[in-house]
């Protein structure tokens, strides 16, 4: 499930983005495109300005000028009289007169200007620049005009490929073309990436949903089995036998009811719909509270619970009196449980640099280092051998939502000498 779920966002943010970023760089082709035409346009019209200008200033035409106006790729051809200028250049003569013809010959169709005329005026040159397909050259900027000269007027033809121009265009589009492919698939190997990462708590979170379900579906089989059974027997046992049937069948009922309401209280966790109530709690008052509850269940097994506080009194904490107290209930139970006969359960608590610090210690067989952090899972016990059925392992996973909900942290250590040790800490601000 998850992997098509990853294959089906790599494709879906894959397919966004690239469409974003093909967009992008098609609009910034065009503007790239458009812009090197206008400085081709500028270029042709600044060649034939100054064309028009050298022609407009001198008696005497220089070949060299000629030759080295069509190294820059031009292809310009001058009348005088209907005779053309010759000189060595770029192209051959004939070359150069054909196109020459079938350039006017294209001005006079299709803007009705004859080049072969004179000038209105012996100030100003009669002008026309267009864009010309030319059989020969392909597409060209063109240009065509009548000059006034010192002594009369000449006929001009300026031509100049698109080849170099369109070249750079396609050059720029294939730079476009190859950097957003390549994009698009670094695009898609980061959204493959980062969706793995995206998912993983999902993937976590629904694996342990399915591990709660099994082990709730586990815990829950068990009573149920033992009340059926019970069930069934006591319509054929005898009234002293139905009455011991009838106290297991509410004592596993019990067993049931407590799970269910821990079970939803961990549902509510999961839901964000916890709510606390703060005030103003003294830490102290409720570890005696919690030592004195738990003192006669303790005793049955011999086993002293004492609490230790500081010499100086504790700063009044901010917090809910109430969960904080469940979380007291938990630990000293916990450490009930598993201290055995004739051990000790010590309750502590501190004030350090803005943090309250409670401590429940026992002396019993501890926690492995390896199973530290694992002991705060649902239904998990680190001994499963000594865990009474009264235990199903979701009393350290509700103190961790508590402690998470007060901002706190629920940690389990070491005790000096042997056993374990859990403290919650909680924040405690700026306390007067």
């Amino acid at each position: 499930m998850f992997k098509r779920l990853r294959v089906r966002l790599t494709v879906v943010c894959a397919l966004i983005t690239s469409v974003i970023l093909i967009g992008m760089a098609v609009s910034s082709f065009q503007i790239s495109a458009y812009q090197l035409r206008q400085r081709a346009d500028e270029s042709f019209a600044s060649d034939l300005s100054a064309v028009l200008s050298h022609l407009g200033s001198q008696r005497v035409l220089d070949h060299t000028w000629l030759s080295q106006t069509e190294a820059g790729g031009l292809l310009l051809c001058i009348e005088d009289a209907g005779r053309p200028l010759l000189y060595r250049g770029s192209w051959t003569a004939p070359f150069r007169q054909e196109v020459s013809d079938r350039v006017k010959q294209a001005a006079l169709d299709r803007f009705g200007f004859d080049a072969n005329k004179p000038p209105d005026t012996q100030l100003h040159p009669r002008t026309l620049s267009f864009s010309y397909a030319d059989p020969s050259l392909g597409a060209c900027h063109a240009a065509v005009a009548s000059v006034p000269i010192p002594g009369g007027w000449v006929s001009l033809a300026l031509v100049k490929p698109k080849a170099p121009e369109q070249a750079q265009t396609a050059r720029l589009s294939w730079a476009f073309t190859g950097l957003s492919a390549a994009a698009v698939l670094l695009l898609s190997i980061f959204w493959w990436f980062f969706v793995k990462f995206a998912i993983r708590p999902v993937e976590e979170s629904r694996r342990r949903q399915m591990e709660f379900v099994s082990a709730a579906s586990h815990e829950l089989r068990a009573p149920l089995a033992v009340i059926g059974t019970s069930a069934s027997v006591m319509r054929r046992a005898s009234p002293e036998q139905a009455d011991r049937f009838a106290q297991t069948i509410s004592q596993e009922c019990s067993r049931m009811s407590r799970l269910v309401d821990d079970m939803l209280m961990l549902a509510s966790a999961d839901n964000s719909s916890w709510s606390v109530q703060k005030e103003e709690t003294d830490l102290e008052t409720l570890l005696l509270d919690a030592a004195e509850w738990f003192e006669p269940s303790a005793a049955e097994k011999q086993i002293r619970i004492s609490v230790s506080l500081p010499e100086e009194t504790l700063p009044r904490c901010r917090c809910d009196q109430q969960r904080i107290r469940q979380v007291l209930s938990i630990l000293v139970d916990n450490a009930v449980s598993y201290a055995g006969e004739g051990g000790r359960v010590v309750l502590s608590a501190g004030w350090k640099r803005g943090w309250f610090s409670i401590r429940v210690a026992d002396d019993g067989p501890g926690i492995p280092d390896a199973e530290k952090a694992r002991v705060f899972d649902r239904f998990y016990r680190a001994d499963k051998a000594r865990s009474g059925r009264e235990h199903y392992g979701l009393g350290l996973s509700i103190a961790r939502e508590i402690a998470a909900l007060h901002r706190g942290r629920l940690t389990a250590g070491d005790t000096p000498g042997g056993g374990a040790t859990f403290t919650l800490s909680l924040p405690g601000g700026n306390p007067e």
